[in-house]
C-alpha cells in the first residue's frame, strides 16, 4: 500500500510540474505575440522622388493649354522616363498656348511628344476639324472688328462689292451679301491663340471652312472686298438656325444695295424745269428795277 501511495505521489508531482512548465510556455508565447502585435511596424525605407509634369483633368487632342491644366506631382525615381517633363528642366508657361496632339488622361504625365508647340510644324492642322481646311483672306481696312475677333470666335462673311450697271447710261451700284456663316476662326495675321491682350487692326484672317466653302471664298475674294461679322457667344457655334426673320423661319442671306443704305448720288437729277430754261436780267433806272425774260438759246 506504502508502494503504491509513493507512486501515486510521484506521478502526481510529475503531472504538476509538467503543467507549470506548459503553461509558463504558453504565457511567454502569448506575450511575445502581444508585443509583435503592439509594437510600431519598422518604417520601409523612403524611395528617392522628383516632381514631374501632369494633366490636371482630361485633356482632349485639339484643345490649347491653359495655365490651370497642368501641375507638378510627385513621382517614383525608378518609375521616371526620360520622356517626362522634370520640374526645373521647363517652366509651365513655356507650354501655355500649345495644343493637344494626342488625348491625356487625368494624372497622366505630360510629354512633348504629346503636343504641338506654337511654331511647330503641324500646329495648325492639329487645331483643326477633321474633313475642313484652313483658308486665309485679306480683310478690308478697318474690317477687323477693331482687334475684337479672336481665334476661335465664330464670324459670317460679307462681301461687298461693284456691280455694274445693265444698261449702257445705268450706273454701277455697290452691294453686300454675307456669303459664308458661323465661321471659325484659327488665326487672325499669325496670331493662333486668343492668349495675347494686344489688341491690332487684322489684315488677314485664317477661317475653317468645308472644301465648298474653300471654294466659295476663293471666288469672292476676287470680286470685292470681304469683312467679318462677330457671332455672339451665347447662342454659339453652329446656330444658323437661331437668325430667324420676323416670322420666326430660319433667315437666309440676303443683298443689300446702295440704294437701300443711303440715296447720295443715287437719285437721277430732275430735268430743269420750263421756267428754268430763260434767263432773267434785271434793268435798273434810278429807284425802279424791272426784270426781263430772255430764252437761253437765244431765240
Amino acid at each position: 500500500m506504502q508502494a503504491i501511495s509513493y507512486r501515486r505521489m510521484l506521478l502526481l508531482t510529475a503531472a504538476v510540474a509538467l503543467s507549470l512548465a506548459t503553461a509558463m510556455i504558453v504565457r511567454a508565447w502569448v506575450n511575445e505575440a502581444r508585443l509583435s502585435a503592439t509594437s510600431a511596424p519598422a518604417e520601409a525605407p523612403q524611395q528617392a522622388q522628383t516632381k514631374i509634369l501632369v494633366a490636371t483633368h482630361g485633356l482632349p487632342a485639339g484643345q490649347f493649354l491653359q495655365p490651370n491644366d497642368l501641375e507638378w506631382q510627385a513621382w517614383p525615381q525608378t518609375g521616371l522616363s526620360s520622356s517626362y517633363i522634370v520640374q526645373g528642366s521647363r517652366s509651365v508657361d513655356d507650354l501655355v498656348g500649345s495644343v493637344v496632339r494626342a488625348a491625356i488622361s487625368a494624372g497622366e504625365p505630360v510629354t512633348d511628344d504629346r503636343l504641338i508647340k506654337k511654331g511647330d510644324r503641324g500646329f495648325l492642322s492639329a487645331i483643326m476639324t477633321p474633313g475642313t481646311r484652313a483658308v486665309t483672306v485679306q480683310l478690308q481696312q478697318n474690317a477687323g472688328l477693331g482687334g475684337l475677333v479672336l481665334p476661335g470666335d465664330h464670324v459670317d462673311v460679307v462681301l461687298t462689292a461693284v456691280v455694274p450697271g445693265n444698261a449702257p447710261n445705268e450706273p454701277e451700284h455697290r452691294a453686300s451679301e454675307t456669303v459664308l456663316e458661323d465661321i471659325r476662326v484659327i488665326a487672325i495675321d499669325q496670331k493662333m491663340s486668343d492668349m495675347s491682350n494686344e489688341s491690332v487692326m487684322a489684315k488677314t484672317a485664317t477661317l475653317e471652312v468645308t472644301p465648298k466653302q474653300a471654294e466659295i471664298l476663293a471666288l469672292v475674294a476676287d470680286m470685292g472686298k470681304l469683312s467679318l461679322t462677330l457671332r455672339a457667344i451665347a447662342v454659339g457655334a453652329n446656330d444658323a438656325d437661331h437668325d430667324t426673320n420676323d416670322n420666326g423661319q430660319p433667315a437666309k442671306p440676303s443683298v443689300t444695295w446702295d440704294n437701300e443704305a443711303t440715296d447720295i448720288g443715287l437719285k437721277p437729277h430732275s430735268a430743269p424745269s420750263e421756267a428754268d430754261s430763260s434767263a432773267k436780267v434785271a434793268l435798273v433806272r434810278g429807284d425802279k428795277v424791272k426784270e426781263f425774260d430772255f430764252p437761253k438759246d437765244g431765240k
